[in-house]
């Protein structure tokens, strides 16, 4: 019956497919390279492929393949697609028996000029010789065969057992003269081209993904230096919270508040290359882990030496993403505190003006009420007088004085006009406080 696919489910099954082991004979060369890939030369590096492609007549790749495959007769060719960079594998046949391990290696089968006008920059090479045993001999007990000890550093050589010591291999993880690492994988007649791909794709993620994860390390490092300098200053401005008036703590907040943007502004610059690290060193210890090499007598085995030579630098790429955070944190404490004292200085300066503001209220109500019986007292004063003229002639005709008049007519007069000023000042009010 038809189904209604989301749009990605074909190629996120897919994905599960996208970088199957190469089969290799035991006898073989290979070269692989890694090249940065910015998002401005992606579509350069894919066009340079589809270059590849034509000059040998192999099937172009689709615009979003993660990787692509073609054989060219006398080698094959593998292009995988990753998110900061692109890796190119040639596999090859055995070169002569005249030719030395490394002397003609696999990428010297692909044109010169295609190879130099390859985009980006290297980041991973790697050559690798496989090599196989005539039939009935076993690998033996040396830890590196004559033939091939000439071919490495050993000071730093590394070497593994694998499959029941029916393979082997060494490297040295020195970059050699001709620009590429080396390694070597021998193993016994008859061994399985399954597994020999298995073995030689290990190690080449093993390389690449190691020098991925590295790229944060000069980053890291240089940062140290400012991360001493807003450690120093944070921590002499955190210690003097407490010491000094609210203008200085108001100046130790803005100090505090700058550093807090350094250390925003070198978090934001190194978080991806800090992460992407991480990201890449967790691949570095899943292949040696499944690559599962048991330790040759008298040499390192792979995993000590990563550990020794390789998890240093790991660890302070971590290192450096804590002190990041830890910082952060400590500038967000220090600015919360600053912030809680500047904001309980202002509220006790701003208890001081409403209790100034009361005191002044209540100077102002005495000082209105004193007017207002003053006033009352004039207004009264001028009532009494008019109210003392109405009345006048009937007064006189009832026997009383003028004197005695107004003298009856005070308390009335000045009882109504107090009634009156209350009244008005009541209605003030009422409507200043319904606005």
């Amino acid at each position: 019956m038809p189904l209604n696919d989301h749009p990605d489910r074909i190629g996120l099954a897919n994905e599960l497919h996208a970088r199957p082991f190469p089969l290799l004979d035991a006898a073989c060369r290979v070269s692989h390279i890694a090249v940065t890939a910015p998002p401005g030369q992606q579509d350069d590096a894919r066009r340079h492929v589809l270059d590849l492609c034509e000059r040998f007549g192999a099937v172009r790749p689709s615009d979003r393949a993660p990787q692509h495959n073609f054989d060219a007769g006398r080698f094959r060719v593998k292009w995988e697609w990753h998110t900061e960079f692109l890796a190119l594998t040639v596999m090859a046949g055995p070169a002569s028996p005249a030719h030395r391990p490394f002397d003609a290696p696999a990428i010297d089968l692909l044109p010169k000029d295609w190879l130099a006008a390859l985009p980006g920059a290297v980041l991973s090479a790697v050559h690798i010789h496989g090599e196989s045993l005539p039939e009935g001999e076993t690998l033996g007990p040396h830890p590196i065969p004559d033939h091939l000890a000439p071919h490495f550093s050993i000071d730093s050589l590394v070497g593994g057992s694998l499959f029941d010591d029916s393979a082997r291999f060494w490297g040295d993880f020195r970059i050699h003269e001709d620009g590429f690492m080396r390694f070597v994988v021998r193993s016994v007649a008859g061994f399985d081209r399954a597994l020999t791909g298995r073995i030689v794709q290990r190690l080449v993620e093993v390389e690449t993904y190691r020098a991925a994860s590295m790229m944060s390390v000069p980053a890291a490092r240089g940062v140290w230096p400012q991360l001493n300098e807003i450690d120093t200053a944070l921590a002499e401005t955190t210690a003097a919270v407490g010491g000094g008036s609210a203008a200085t703590e108001r100046v130790m907040l803005d100090k505090i508040t700058e550093l807090s943007a350094r250390i925003e502004t070198i978090t934001a610059e190194n978080a991806y290359r800090l992460d992407a690290s991480r990201a890449y060193a967790a691949i570095v210890w899943r292949r040696i882990k499944v690559l599962s090499a048991t330790p040759l007598k008298g040499q390192m085995n792979l995993e000590s030496f990563m550990m020794r030579r390789y998890d240093p630098a790991m660890r302070s790429c971590e290192a450096t993403r804590g002190r990041l955070a830890t910082l952060s944190e400590r500038a967000t404490r220090a600015a919360t505190l600053l912030r809680t004292r500047i904001d309980v200085a202002l509220e006790e300066q701003n208890r001081e003006v409403l209790a100034s503001m009361n005191e002044r209220t209540a100077r102002a109500l005495r000082l209105q009420e004193t007017v207002e019986g003053l006033s009352v007292v004039a207004i009264g004063y001028y009532a009494v007088s008019l109210a003392a003229m109405l009345v006048a002639p009937l007064a006189k005709g009832a026997g009383i004085s003028e004197t005695m008049t107004k003298g009856l007519l005070v308390l009335p007069v000045i009882g109504l006009v107090w009634m009156f000023v209350r009244r008005v000042k009541n209605h003030a009010m009422e409507a200043s406080g319904g606005e």
